[in-house]
């Protein structure tokens, strides 16, 4: 893999707010044995596919799979930085720094003067 490849595996494409789901596509052109091995979990969506545009953010057309299939194509396709890993890993950093969060307005002292 060179410096212009991203390595392999799901990114949060779409999100429909009309029915509360995340729609994933990969991050590189796949080979015909890989495509065989996920077809069932992939559909080719379009603008027509959602309901009220408006509250869908991200693209509307292009192969996707949906949120619930996720950690089975990950399986599938051999990916190890799974997002399940990413989520992981995200919410500790996130509970870290509102841990932190306390501690520095200790260390933070306001004087106000007239």
């Amino acid at each position: 893999m060179n410096n212009n490849e991203e390595e392999l595996k799901l990114k949060l494409s779409t999100l429909d707010c009309n029915t509360s789901t995340k729609y994933y596509q990969v991050t590189q052109t796949l080979n015909d044995t890989q495509k065989h091995k996920i077809k069932t979990y992939f559909k080719y969506y379009t603008p027509e596919n959602f309901d009220n545009l408006e509250n869908v953010a991200g693209k509307t057309t292009g192969w996707m799979c949906k949120s619930d299939d996720v950690s089975k194509v990950e399986e599938l396709l051999g990916i190890t930085e799974t997002r399940e890993k990413y989520t992981s890993k995200y919410n500790n950093n996130q509970r870290k720094t509102s841990d932190e969060i306390p501690n520095l307005l200790e260390k933070v002292a306001l004087s106000f003067s007239k």
